[in-house]
């Protein structure tokens, strides 16, 4: 008697496993597809392909494309399956692999459930495959239409249904819904934005955190969660961006910000704002409202820089043509630099110029400091108005 080699094919999506009987289970379809092989002598059991977690509707499954390399490597002759959907639910692609790429490459197909092997003549398979893939791909299409209404209903209800709470964040044990603050990086978190209140730029922050050896978000996240997470070992601008742009830590919950193109691609696309969901005062705050709008700003007005250091102006962003309301801008002579009013060029307004040394000595005389930081302006001034005769007007908060 002639064995054949035989690979078990098993999967089960993350969707399946919340709303299907234990009938798809991986051990269930382990078992019945261990039982029919016992009974069928002629095949020789070589490996298991097992995609715990993976959606049927494409193919890009690492399991599945380890079985590819397999079959072409010619270390099996055979892929046993519970049945069709197993395989996939995208009935295009299935019917491909199951009615031409497999054939070509000399390997047969066995459905245990549907008492299904691909080159049998005596079975109905040729009309039948089609049909079968068409209605796998239809239920996969239900089901992922109604586990996305569940998770709607869900944001909607104020449940976080993410997998990871926000760093900065865990979920509280009590309700996995809602989130507890992590003390042990939440200071880190403080330290970042009080950083760009004090006038430092987000390299200054990254540099900061590397210098002190502060683990990133990702390192942390894959030490206290052993989840399979991409690691960046240092800090950078972008890293340091995100945190600070992150409303959540406000107290807010934001979701839906994305959302899949469709159910057979897991490519993802941007959700407008306005029609992002959410729920005021879900967890406790982090990051005061107030602070974080103040830093908002500053991160909307740090286009002027006074070294290569990337260290932000004090001023910028809070100074403005009295005439025009133009945004007043940095330019560096070759001796000393000057300020003037960004409507100048297009001819709309006249340059307002001010020498830098000397509009400081004015603002740091008329607001009685030694010093001018970004934090001390943004708590106590909206504007700095400059005057075409050189004068400046303070527009209080």
């Amino acid at each position: 008697m002639k064995l054949f080699n035989a690979g078990v094919y098993l999967r089960l999506s993350k969707e399946e496993y919340n709303n299907e009987k234990e009938s798809n289970s991986i051990t269930n379809q382990r078992q019945i597809i261990d039982n029919y092989v016992k009974e069928h002598k002629e095949y020789k059991l070589v490996d298991y392909y097992v995609d715990d977690g993976y959606s049927g509707t494409n193919f890009d499954r690492p399991e599945f494309q380890r079985m590819l390399e397999d079959i072409k490597n010619k270390k099996i002759d055979v892929i046993i399956i519970k049945d069709l959907s197993r395989l996939g639910r995208n009935y295009i692609e299935t019917g491909n692999f199951v009615e031409v790429v497999f054939p070509a490459m000399g390997v047969s197909v066995i459905s245990v459930d549907e008492n299904y092997e691909m080159d049998s003549l005596d079975y109905y398979g040729s009309d039948y495959v089609p049909l079968k893939n068409l209605f796998n791909d239809m239920y996969a299409k239900d089901i992922s239409k109604k586990v996305r209404s569940s998770l709607i209903v869900k944001k909607h209800n104020g449940e976080f249904v993410g997998k990871l709470a926000p760093y900065g964040y865990i979920k509280d044990p009590k309700d996995k819904h809602k989130f507890l603050i992590d003390k042990n990086v939440s200071h880190i978190i403080r330290k970042i934005f009080d950083m760009i209140l004090d006038g430092k730029s987000r390299r200054e922050v990254a540099d900061f955190l590397n210098d002190n050896d502060i683990l990133t978000p990702s390192e942390y996240l894959k030490i206290n969660t052993n989840k399979d997470i991409t690691v960046m070992k240092k800090w950078n601008s972008e890293m340091v961006n995100s945190i600070l742009r992150n409303e959540n830590y406000t107290g807010t919950l934001f979701q839906g910000k994305k959302r899949k193109l469709n159910y057979r691609v897991d490519k993802k696309i941007n959700i407008d704002k306005e029609n992002w969901i959410v729920t005021e005062n879900h967890h406790e705050t982090i990051i005061s409202k107030e602070k974080f709008d103040k830093v908002q700003d500053i991160l909307n007005n740090c286009a002027v820089r006074t070294n290569r250091k990337g260290n932000l102006d004090p001023l910028s962003g809070f100074l403005k043509c009295s005439d025009c309301k133009g945004q007043m801008h940095l330019k560096k002579g070759k001796n000393k630099s000057y300020y003037y009013c960004t409507n100048y060029f297009n001819k709309k307004c006249t340059s307002h110029s001010i020498e830098k040394t000397k509009l400081e000595g004015m603002i740091l005389e008329k607001l009685k400091l030694n010093q001018i930081t970004r934090s001390y302006l943004y708590e106590r001034v909206k504007t700095i108005y400059i005057n075409d005769d050189k004068t400046i007007s303070i527009d209080y908060k």
